[in-house]
């Protein structure tokens, strides 16, 4: 399945969703969206997908999450999904978070379109915790845009359960539309989810003196530089930087000199 080229079917479905997408053209909502999602199954050739917004702070936090699956969709919010975001699978994923593609978003802070095994290999993601304790499937398909700041988007997920993995056929594919469904997916969060029922991201997850640290790292200076500018020992310069890492949810000082970066934009 993931070896085939683009038909003429593939063609006829991309113009279907880009019509629905496009803005002033179809109402946004969940009807809309569902009819997205049903052929994007039938682009990629999935078992299922789903559209969720995230938020990825200091906790691992969805409002609203939409799904089509084998002929059956729906949606799960409210009370349902933070009991679903409580179940301890979710703490593993949260724990390789950073080092797996579904960050790539948070790390850069840009619209991104991935795969879990052409990213990590086939078999390194079929053995990997976050598929076995989690995912429970052949490979995941992503597309994901930033939204409402640092540690938060809107994602579209699709799966196979069994078969081939996704290949650079899928991807392109999802590529192709990566330019023109974020409108539609913000729009249709906002009409579905309350306001004060949305997750909203962290905007200053850091302390000043945190922050101050990461600029100063930013520039190349390690630990003991840092701690000669600012008269603090090395040690304390690194327990600032584990505090950081793990208030941000980073793996290594690239990613919250990154996540610091995306903040401070946001905060203009």
């Amino acid at each position: 399945m993931g070896s085939r080229g683009v038909t003429g079917h593939d063609i006829g479905l991309l113009k279907d969703i880009l019509d629905l997408a496009r803005p002033g053209g179809h109402p946004p909502g969940r009807e809309t969206v569902a009819q997205v999602l049903r052929r994007i199954e039938q682009l990629i050739g999935s078992d299922w997908v789903n559209f969720q917004d995230m938020n990825v702070g200091p906790r691992f936090r969805r409002s609203w999450v939409q799904f089509v699956s084998h002929g059956d969709e729906g949606a799960v919010s409210g009370p349902d999904l933070v009991e679903i975001d409580d179940d301890p699978a979710v703490e593993v994923l949260s724990h390789y978070w950073w080092q797996l593609d579904c960050s790539l978003v948070d790390r850069t802070g840009r619209p991104s379109v991935s795969a879990s095994c052409l990213t990590l290999g086939e078999r390194t993601w079929a053995n990997h915790p976050a598929n076995t304790e989690y995912g429970h499937g052949v490979d995941e398909l992503l597309l994901a845009y930033p939204h409402g700041g640092p540690g938060g988007s809107l994602r579209i997920l699709a799966g196979r359960e069994e078969g081939r993995p996704f290949g650079e056929r899928e991807l392109v594919l999802m590529e192709l539309l990566l330019p023109h469904l974020k409108p539609l997916l913000a729009a249709s969060l906002e009409q579905e989810v309350a306001p004060e029922l949305r997750v909203v991201p962290e905007r200053r997850p850091l302390t000043e003196r945190q922050r101050e640290i990461l600029r100063l790292v930013a520039t190349g200076m390690s630990n003991r530089q840092v701690g000669r500018q600012l008269g603090l020992s090395e040690n304390t310069v690194r327990k600032h930087l584990e505090n950081a890492y793990a208030r941000v949810g980073a793996q290594s000082r690239t990613e919250a000199i990154a996540w610091l970066r995306d903040l401070e934009a946001a905060a203009g």
